[in-house]
């Protein structure tokens, strides 16, 4: 292999170092890492980091805590790098942007080339690249270090029905496993993906030979469940059963009820997953359904899977869709990369546009154009920006505020990390804990003036923290609380001015200790 062969061969992750370049954008522009769901798995992290393996929450719900329901994998990644860095949890997630968006790329790009060729590796990479999905993707989620593996999992089970090698299946079942063990969603869509190519395959060969490949790709997951519930049933039965509940939880994590989803239009998927790719996927599925080859189909049921999985809530499934659309973009990528080498091939057949100089000019073009996509999508201000809708507006919920950082920084100090918050604002309570390792306590509601002295004790309640931009107006002369729902959390809205009331709505026993621009502390007297 000559010099020039040797980079042609890797030509393929050029859209992954373009991205990582990309994605340092808004890593260097913003102080915070993006996305308002980091908060959580950082806290999570740093409790496996006190407390080791645990399955329970200590800061959440006190004082019985919570069960935690998410996978340990990525925040075991997380407590790793912030003992090898020693750097804050916060600025580990924040630099991981750019590195979990170049693998997801890379992988996508290894994919594609593998199915069908150099062309539509680098092409498929570009394409995801010119998505409004690359805000997605370059979020520091556990879900997005699942998706590296998502598309190589499927492309390796692939090979093993194509090349009929079980060590391939074998493969794909290591890293369905490591998804297992870093989010929830994530291995439903492969095992999905992957029974479904098992049925194309028995369907078009009507043979059962693809049962053994099938077989072998569940091989680990079936033996690592029968060893570890037989080991830990031995050792601690009461530990099988919070496992067994967790698990069971996670499996039913889509939920059923419809009415908790928010369906979206036609014209948000276009818009969401760009121009770029849905007009070189649709020249791409013209080009895969004239050859009708085995792996055409399965690129194209992968396509409809998603897309349908999507629309889960026609039949009373519950997902969030919009969320679903990452995993649509991955095979629509790979397909409008098919697409766009296909078109790079059939220019040969012109005469006046046929040379390799002309067509290289086209790629590139086609490159640099989802290039200058990427780089206005994560220079838009609202990618780092998330809030929570409820009846009487929006509130930001990420990044954490100047009263928030406040906030948390006031219970460092001066919090007794015996006692617990009751907060009006869960999203802030949220970053309260995670910083400041106080506990907080549900059911703001059930708390007022009127409240006992002993509940607080008896309940191990030290504070309550109400946030002063949750007001409504109202025409009742008395103020009242309202609970609104805002999708993740209660919100409690308060009828006036939280400031000029506070002393109608704490107990007698209880004091204003701290007040910034957004909240007011008020501190439980027990003595």
């Amino acid at each position: 292999m000559n010099f020039n062969e040797h980079i042609n061969k890797y030509l393929f992750i050029i859209p992954a170092i373009t991205v990582f370049f990309i994605a340092l954008i808004p890593t260097l522009k913003y102080q915070w890492p993006l996305s308002w769901d980091i908060i959580y798995h950082v806290q999570y992290a740093k409790i496996y980091a006190n407390y080791g393996f645990v399955l329970n929450n200590p800061l959440f719900n006190a004082p019985v805590g919570e069960k935690i329901n998410y996978p340990p994998l990525f925040h075991f990644l997380l407590v790793g790098l912030h003992s090898i860095l020693n750097i804050d949890y916060f600025q580990i997630t924040k630099f991981l942007q750019p590195i979990l968006a170049a693998s997801i790329v890379l992988s996508v790009s290894y994919v594609a080339k593998e199915f069908y060729g150099k062309i539509a590796g680098i092409s498929s990479g570009f394409l995801i690249i010119s998505s409004y999905l690359i805000a997605r993707i370059i979020l520091p989620i556990p879900e997005n270090l699942a998706l590296i593996f998502l598309p190589l999992a499927v492309y390796f089970y692939y090979r093993s029905i194509k090349e009929n090698v079980l060590k391939y299946a074998l493969i794909a079942g290591f890293m369905f496993i490591l998804t297992i063990l870093i989010h929830p969603i994530v291995p439903k869509i492969i095992f999905l993906l992957i029974t479904a190519f098992t049925i194309i395959n028995l369907l078009w060969d009507k043979n059962l030979k693809v049962l053994k490949n099938y077989t072998v790709f569940l091989l680990i997951l079936i033996t690592l469940a029968i060893g570890g519930l037989i080991i830990i049933s031995i050792l601690n039965p009461s530990l099988l059963n919070n496992i067994i509940n967790q698990v069971s939880s996670l499996i039913i994590n889509f939920g059923t009820s419809p009415t908790q989803n928010k369906p979206i239009s036609i014209l948000f998927y276009l818009g969401t997953l760009g121009p770029l790719v849905l007009i070189f996927a649709t020249l791409g599925g013209i080009f895969a359904v004239k050859k009708m080859q085995k792996k055409n189909i399965y690129i194209i049921v992968w396509i409809l899977t998603m897309f349908f999985l999507s629309k889960a809530y026609w039949v009373g499934i519950n997902v969030i869709s919009y969320r679903v659309l990452i995993y649509l973009l991955i095979p629509l990528s790979i397909l409008g990369g098919f697409g766009l080498s296909q078109i790079y091939y059939k220019l040969k057949e012109y005469n006046k546009i046929s040379s390799k100089r002309f067509r290289s000019i086209f790629l590139i073009s086609i490159f640099l154009l989802s290039s200058i996509f990427g780089v206005l999508t994560v220079n838009d201000p609202t990618i780092a920006n998330f809030g929570a809708t409820t009846e009487f507006g929006y509130l930001q919920i990420a990044p954490p505020t100047d009263s928030e950082v406040d906030l948390a920084n006031w219970f460092n100090e001066n919090g007794d990390k015996n006692k617990s918050i009751i907060i009006s604002n869960l999203y802030s309570g949220t970053f309260v804990a995670t910083e400041s390792w106080m506990p907080i306590h549900y059911g703001f509601e059930y708390f007022n003036n009127n409240t006992p002295k002993s509940r607080f004790v008896d309940e191990k309640i030290g504070y309550i923290v109400f946030d002063k931009r949750l007001t409504y107006k109202s025409e009742n002369d008395s103020i009242t609380i309202k609970k609104v729902d805002s999708g993740y959390y209660p919100l409690f809205y308060f009828s006036k001015d939280i400031s000029e009331n506070i002393n109608s709505l704490i107990p007698s026993y209880a004091e204003v200790v701290y007040e910034n621009d957004d909240f007011i502390i008020c501190k439980i007297n027990t003595s």
